[in-house]
């Protein structure tokens, strides 16, 4: 007689995930997420050339098949797209601090850069963390980029917990500085301008890090983030935003050439409205997955805006089943049971966004015909979709 009650006990509490819209619960799993992708960064272990041998080794079972319009880069002779460490060596400065005496700040930023002194100029890409994040984040990716002949810049915002720590705010936490990220119109306009700021800085960057001089080619630029850093790529580009008085404010940089945005961020958010993206012309590549649904009014519909509402041309959109809000940055997971699938969606991640890269800020034609093709699918065992207009 007690089979009814633990039937329904149960089923409540399978949809309990989907019926709890409060932040509070989210915002909780963001912090447990955010930690263990901190665990990942600062580990005394970690090795760029034992990590990527490794997502090559978990990658072997998927690399049988490839679309047969897409021609393999010459140094890869797999069908993923260039998973192993690239062919350059990677250097690092952990932590350069910029003087901005307009706003009287410092931005701190953490650069990969390939350390072979022979070659260049590289493009640029710049890399927006999540709110309450910083620099240390998703260094992944960004090394992975650097090995493939990119300088890497990754900023600090004023929303980073572990800055305000830094600055004196003892009861800084990851969990106020994403509440305030999300309510504070201050902190949408500070983010853009620090980008641009970045940019401004270059001459100084390379006054600063000789080994850096001549190799940052300022004229192929590229804005990427995650999360909040996703708003602030799509602020970047050309997206407008209603701020306090200010309705449809840009913050678009022309310096920028093309943007790759982890998890979009849709209208109701951040200042972005319904028309935000009306005028966004730029090469663009959203990524987004069936469990990136942090918060109230998240979606993989509302994830999807940007590519669906800004004009068509060069627009990318990769969907990927069962990837999280934060499987683009780490194939780091909770539940030591899904690690294998973490990975697997990391790999599909990093071939996508190199891909982009590669066509839009090198003019790669392999690239450009990976991006035209289905292999990304075919790699992904269908996991993986990628929509184009």
């Amino acid at each position: 007689m007690f089979v009814k009650p633990l039937h329904r006990e149960e089923i409540e509490r399978r949809r309990l995930f989907r019926r709890i819209k409060g932040v509070g619960f989210v915002l909780s799993l963001a912090a447990l997420s955010s930690y263990a992708i901190i665990r990942q960064t600062t580990s005394p272990a970690f090795s760029v050339s034992r990590g990527h041998d490794t997502a090559a080794a978990q990658s072997v079972d998927r690399t049988s098949v490839l679309a047969a319009s897409y021609v393999p880069p010459a140094d890869s002779s797999s069908s993923d797209y260039r998973l192993v460490q690239g062919p350059y060596g990677v250097a690092e400065v952990p932590d350069l601090v910029l003087r901005d005496t307009q706003r009287d700040k410092d931005l701190h930023v953490r650069i990969f850069y390939p350390s072979e002194t022979a070659d260049g100029p590289f493009p640029v890409i710049v890399f927006s963390h999540g709110a309450g994040g910083s620099e240390t984040c998703c260094d992944a990716l960004t090394r992975h980029w650097a090995s493939y002949g990119y300088v890497t810049l990754q900023p600090t915002h004023d929303d980073s917990a572990q800055q305000r720590r830094a600055g004196g705010d003892s009861d800084a936490r990851f969990l106020q500085a994403v509440r305030d990220a999300l309510k504070s119109p201050a902190l949408w306009e500070s983010r853009p301008r620090d980008i641009s700021f970045v940019l401004d800085s270059l001459p100084q960057i390379e006054r600063l890090v000789p080994a850096l001089k001549g190799k940052m080619n300022a004229s192929r630029i590229g804005m990427s983030g995650h999360s909040m850093g996703a708003f602030t790529t799509e602020a970047l580009v050309g997206a407008r935003i209603d701020l306090p008085g200010r309705p449809g404010t840009s913050f678009a940089d022309p310096r920028i050439r093309a943007a790759l945005a982890l998890s979009p961020q849709g209208p109701g958010q951040f200042g972005l409205t319904d028309r935000s993206w009306d005028g966004v012309t730029l090469p663009f590549m959203g990524v987004t997955g069936s469990l990136d649904s942090l918060g109230p009014i998240a979606s993989p519909e509302w994830h999807k805006a940007p590519f669906e509402r800004s004009q068509s041309g060069d627009k990318y959109h990769v969907f990927i089943q069962a990837a999280n809000h934060f499987s683009f940055i780490t194939a780091r997971t909770l539940l030591p049971g899904r690690a294998a699938k973490g990975q697997a969606i990391f790999e599909d991640v990093q071939c996508a966004a190199l891909a982009f890269w590669d066509a839009y800020l090198k003019d790669d034609p392999n690239a450009k015909r990976y991006l035209a093709s289905d292999a990304l699918a075919k790699f992904s065992g269908g996991a993986a979709t990628l929509d184009r207009r």
